[in-house]
């Protein structure tokens, strides 16, 4: 009698371990899609991943998973362009400058002192893409959708910055690969800036090699960045952008009903999620006003910034931007008069 109990407990235990493992293999996903992000995975954008992440797997009854990479840990931007050229990542969300490694004419809807406000890049935005996602697609990568990073504003340590002459002598950062900061540091003269990634940018700051930042709040605030720095200007110089970014190639791999609802997914969470992370850009630097000396700016100082930022811009259309396309966005904001 014994025996055959302990027969039956063996075949009910086998049945079980068989029926969790074709459990298991029901609960694994057909498709994994890889995702890199600078971002640290409590940030405000960590929570807009996951909530992707989440809303991926309902949707598709978990065949579809997304393994998003956290924090850098796919190395910096360039890395990560680098890695999906490669297939060793199949997507990335990039900031602008990460973008322009891809296609560098995306840079133009983040041109300093002419798309400075939400309601102009909406403007600039929408003109712009159709042709811009074409030259994504022209290097073999998909615009899975435009994000917002915040108002970038200066911020500086131990002075204020209210005209180009208050850098003389001054260690601005300035973002690797990005071509119109150092030129427009050149023609201000005496200023030292520092290249930087944005990995790079809080020890450079910790140690004193940098002491005046171009940066949205938000970010400058979850990267710890306005802990080393105590002055903030109160008028935004440009916006942040960036976008989600994917292989063709993985895409087309997808079969056709995931990547219907991959793409669906895509659509509705980015315009949500663009209106999210404004209100908490605007609520950072709300934050951030109360701790730090408050930079007004009168219209004179303004006026000495244009005459500096426009024809920079205009000079880069020589070459690294397609002048059409400057002249477009500098129409489309009401700066093509600037000089």
């Amino acid at each position: 009698m014994a025996g055959r109990i302990a027969s039956r407990a063996v075949g009910l235990l086998c049945g079980l371990a068989a029926l969790s493992a074709s459990l298991a293999a029901e609960a694994k996903p057909e498709t994994t899609l890889r995702i890199a992000t600078l971002a640290p995975k409590n940030s405000a954008w960590g929570k807009v991943f996951r909530v992707w992440q989440k809303a991926v797997d309902q949707k598709t009854n978990g065949r579809l998973a997304l393994e998003v990479y956290y924090n850098a840990v796919q190395g910096n931007e360039d890395g990560m362009v680098g890695k999906m050229k490669s297939g060793q990542l199949d997507g990335a969300v990039l900031t602008s400058v990460g973008l322009s490694r891809i296609h560098r004419d995306v840079l133009v809807l983040q041109l300093p002192g002419v798309v400075d406000s939400w309601s102009a890049l909406d403007k600039v935005r929408s003109a712009l893409a159709p042709e811009l996602e074409q030259g994504f697609l022209k290097e073999g990568f998909v615009v899975l959708g435009w994000g917002d990073v915040g108002l970038v504003r200066q911020m500086s340590k131990g002075f204020a910055v209210r005209r180009p002459a208050d850098l003389k002598g001054k260690r601005p950062a300035v973002w690797r690969n990005e071509p119109l900061g150092p030129l427009v540091y050149s023609k201000i003269g005496s200023v030292v800036p520092v290249p930087v990634s944005p990995t790079e940018l809080l020890p450079a700051l910790r140690a004193g090699r940098v002491n005046a930042v171009s940066a949205p709040s938000l970010a400058a605030e979850q990267l710890q960045w306005t802990s080393s720095l105590d002055h903030i200007g109160s008028q935004a110089t440009v916006c942040a952008v960036g976008g989600s970014v994917m292989r063709k190639e993985a895409l087309d791999n997808l079969p056709a009903d995931l990547r219907e609802t991959f793409l669906e997914l895509q659509k509705k969470l980015g315009s949500s999620n663009a209106q999210r992370i404004r209100k908490l850009d605007g609520e950072a630097y709300t934050r951030l006003a109360k701790r730090m000396t408050v930079v007004d700016l009168s219209e004179a100082d303004r006026q000495e910034w244009r005459k500096l930022l426009v024809p920079s811009i205009r000079q880069l259309s020589g070459g690294t931007y397609p002048k059409a396309m400057i002249e477009q966005v500098l129409k489309l904001t009401g700066k093509s008069d600037t000089r």
